[in-house]
């Protein structure tokens, strides 16, 4: 007996495939296998508004519970994937039961990466979850010390908030400038600009290399031999995709590889979001990860795909930050360009740099201009870089 659809995983691409096959009117089982102990939840919020308390654990979710039973949506809260057989069309799970699917998505997302030397300290926290979120949330108080470590769009906004809260922050980040290796040194120097004039301390071009303190981080040693006070850390180095449990099914490396509809090789399987390694035509390669609107758009085309049906054209790929109260917002791909050009006055927080190459768009960053995004979407999307 077939278990249908197979949804292993329960964040935005999980949702929006169930969303999906429910509205196309695909009427067999759905299973998602949900790995934490909450319904499936919006993240974007947990370095933001939930930390600020803004944001309720329950105004995260995607859906109520009557949603999932109105659409007869089985969640399996609380159980995690553990293997894959291809052959025999099976899905183990950690409560020791199986599930055997007609199609599966794999949507297991990821997980921060790892500083071993920080690992079990009680005041080191990492921030993928509503459970991390809830115990930032109450480490965080004016005047306490954070230190924030790496500077990518995660540590920064957590940054941010901390520092609206009235947290005295020290940033520090291995590249020579915040999203150095996304944005180049250029804006990665507005960034940490940016953080220093709300009061942030941003340390580049240094890595922690030790720490002093028993059961909890007293302070943080730089590689220039500075020691870093703090009362709480918060590591934010990247992260990985939860992919180990298919090791068996030879499916993924770094990410299981897809096409842009997020199609496998293998029959009837497909994976979307952080899991996937979407293969991308401008670079010539399998890209691992996905942004939040990349991963649910590409979850929706696997979901049509799954029910026979055209998956529909490919958006270009894009996100956004809220720091210090600035939306900011970024298409495309900058690692494309050889030129930047800037509209607008950066030292005013209200601008466009347009990426570039060989003087054609490739990417752009869109800083206090969301009405620009749709003709910049546009402009882009109109060029076939090859």
């Amino acid at each position: 007996m077939s278990d249908g659809v197979v949804i292993a995983g329960g964040g935005l691409a999980a949702q929006r495939a169930a969303e999906t096959l429910r509205r196309l009117a695909y009427a067999g089982p759905i299973r998602m296998v949900c790995a934490e102990s909450h319904l499936p939840y919006d993240r974007p919020p947990l370095s933001k508004g939930v930390l600020t308390g803004e944001f309720t654990d329950e105004s995260l979710g995607f859906r109520s519970d009557a949603w999932y039973e109105d659409n007869a949506v089985d969640l399996l809260i609380d159980v995690r994937t553990t293997d894959l057989s291809t052959e025999e069309r099976r899905v183990g799970l950690s409560d020791g039961t199986t599930l055997r699917y007609d199609q599966l998505l794999i949507a297991t997302g990821s997980r921060p990466r790892a500083l071993p030397m920080l690992a079990g300290y009680e005041n080191v926290s990492e921030l993928r979850t509503i459970d991390d979120a809830q115990r930032l949330r109450r480490a965080l108080r004016a005047g306490m010390r954070l230190a924030v470590v790496g500077a990518g769009f995660i540590g920064m906004e957590v940054a941010s908030t901390a520092r609206k809260l009235g947290a005295e922050i020290t940033m520090i980040e291995a590249a020579p400038s915040p999203v150095f290796g996304v944005l180049g040194e250029t804006l990665g120097t507005w960034f940490a600009q940016l953080h220093r004039e709300e009061g942030v301390e941003v340390i580049t071009d240094r890595t922690v290399i030790g720490v002093s303190g028993d059961r909890a981080v007293k302070s943080l040693r730089l590689s220039d031999g500075r020691a870093i006070e703090t009362e709480h850390v918060i590591a934010g180095v990247g992260v990985q995709p939860n992919v180990e449990w298919l090791a068996g099914a030879g499916l993924a490396n770094g990410g299981v590889p897809v096409t842009v509809h997020g199609q496998t090789d293998a029959d009837g399987v497909f994976a979307a979001g952080d899991a996937a390694a979407t293969y991308d035509y401008r670079v010539g390669r399998h890209v691992p990860g996905s942004h939040w609107e990349a991963a649910g758009r590409q979850a929706v085309r696997a979901a049509r795909l799954m029910l026979g049906l055209e998956p529909g054209p490919v958006e270009l790929s894009s996100f956004w930050t809220d720091q210090y109260g600035i939306r900011i917002q970024y298409l495309g791909n900058a690692q494309l360009a050889d030129a930047i050009v800037i509209d607008g006055d950066p030292r005013d927080r209200d601008f466009t740099a347009t990426f570039t190459r060989q003087a054609r768009p490739v990417a752009a960053l869109l800083v206090d201009r969301p009405r620009s995004l749709s003709a910049m979407r546009n402009l882009i999307s109109g060029e076939d870089i090859t």
